[in-house]
């Protein structure tokens, strides 16, 4: 056998692997995972604890030296963004933020998870972000991303909850990896439709444009919906159960939860929106159903124009 013909067995060798992963491996987990989800006695969310709040120093962010040197211009713009009473999770974590490098393998991490290079990283257990700070983080604008995120954390050590913006994480001491999470979808959504609302200039054509892109869509529906102000507080004091609460004026908690975990589903199978999965696109039309019968519901209530809503793309397109 010929070294050309080694060569060729292997490479033909890792496409078939490759190829089973893909249309074979990935779609047996996604239907499985797609019918773990759509059951919602497995969420889990847990109130805020609201005496946290109006319990922060807001001058205590002055004497961390990390804030003074690269925060300081994010924080002079959410003070004019957000109500003080839903900001005692941004004075909290900004007095106390520490830095650390950004790995090359995380950033390849998820360059193969999403498609798209990332910036940088906040760690909500530990309250530290690392950042790609050159030309092409803040080409991405990766920063206002994860300040965001900071800005709207909070983290319970005595119940192992990590509460961040519109998602809840339940830590597992013995092994991370079974970590439960709720709302990421969601909370994603919102943290870059944020971002690019409030940090990228209008007629800037950004990679944080294209990241989360359904969710965004998502997180505009829901702000139509709730009322901007109103969602917006939910956010930064990383309040879902009271985001909860607030849709069940217009949909039984049941479907929230369903629809929760379904925008859940989206995030986490990022490479798979565009196959054709039957169980994704019952998924994504649940999430479509949902906002439009919330938002009829929200027409009921209140006096909104019926027209917004169905101004953005759909989430399932006709084959």
């Amino acid at each position: 056998m010929t070294t050309l013909q080694v060569i060729l067995i292997l490479i033909g060798a890792r496409i078939g692997i490759k190829s089973i992963k893909k249309y074979v491996i990935r779609p047996r987990k996604l239907r499985m995972e797609l019918k773990k989800y759509s059951n919602t006695d497995m969420v889990k969310v847990t109130d805020f604890p609201d005496e946290l709040f109006e319990s922060v120093d807001e001058n205590a962010i002055l004497d961390n030296e990390v804030y003074k040197k690269t925060y300081e211009e994010f924080g002079k713009k959410i003070v004019n963004i957000v109500n003080r009473e839903d900001l005692d999770n941004y004075y909290r974590n900004f007095a106390t933020i520490k830095e650390e490098q950004l790995t090359k393998g995380y950033m390849l991490k998820n360059v193969l998870a999403r498609g798209v290079i990332i910036g940088g990283g906040y760690n909500t257990k530990e309250n530290t972000i690392a950042l790609e700070t050159n030309f092409l983080s803040k080409y991405m604008n990766s920063i206002a991303h994860e300040l965001l995120h900071a800005a709207s954390t909070y983290h319970d050590k005595e119940k192992g909850i990590i509460y961040c913006g519109l998602s809840q994480m339940y830590l597992n001491k013995e092994d991370p990896k079974k970590n439960e999470v709720y709302g990421i979808g969601i909370n994603e959504g919102f943290t870059q439709y944020y971002t690019n609302k409030y940090f990228i200039k209008k007629g800037t054509l950004m990679t944080s444009e294209l990241i989360y892109k359904e969710e965004q869509v998502i997180a505009e529906a829901l702000e139509t919906i709730i009322g901007e102000e109103k969602t917006k507080s939910l956010y930064f004091r990383a309040d879902l159960s009271g985001f909860v609460k607030e849709l069940e004026q217009y949909a039984s908690r049941e479907d929230i939860y369903k629809f929760i975990n379904y925008t859940d589903v989206l995030m986490y199978y990022a490479r798979d929106k565009k196959l054709n999965f039957e169980e994704l696109d019952k998924a994504k039309e649940f999430i479509n159903l949902f906002l439009i019968k919330a938002y009829n519901n929200a027409i009921a209530a209140r006096d909104l124009k019926r027209d917004y809503l169905f101004e953005t793309p759909y989430l399932v397109k006709e084959r």
